[in-house]
Parts: C-alpha cells; structure tokens; sequence
C-alpha cells in the first residue's frame, strides 16, 4: 500500500474492502510513531469519510469503532 495521507489510506481501505483489523495493521505499518501526518485528525477523517453519502459508511464506521476499542490512534502517536 503506497498512501499520500490518512484520507486516502482511508479512500483504499474502503475501496478493497479491508476488514477493520487489516486496516488497523496497515495504518500502524505506513503512519508509524512519529510519522508527520495529521494525526491529530486521525477521528475526525474516519468520520468525515464515513459520512459521505446518503447514509453513513458502515466500513468506515467499523475502523473508527476498532480504532477507539483497540486504541489504534494511541499506537500511532
């Protein structure tokens, strides 16, 4: 996987249909501690991608719920 940023990482997880605990691994693997991404914003582009539509992305959805019980975005920091 070769990303840009958070919000397209986000865009290919969803496009391949990656299941939440692959797309934990490859968030920690390609934006390790201390990357220079916006992580900061690491909820808020989950969200924000989630509810692009008519109703909200259920995929999406499940990476910020595995994210917030598994404490991905601590992991990251």
């Amino acid at each position: 996987m070769k990303v840009v940023n958070l919000k397209q990482a986000i865009l290919q997880a969803w496009k391949e249909r990656w299941s939440d605990y692959q797309w934990a691994i490859n968030i920690k693997k390609n934006f390790p501690k201390g990357a220079t991404w916006d992580y900061l914003n690491f909820a808020e582009a989950l969200m924000e991608q989630a509810m692009i539509g008519p109703s909200p992305n259920p995929l999406i959805l499940s990476y910020l719920k595995y994210a917030i019980s598994s404490q991905v975005e601590e992991k990251v920091l």
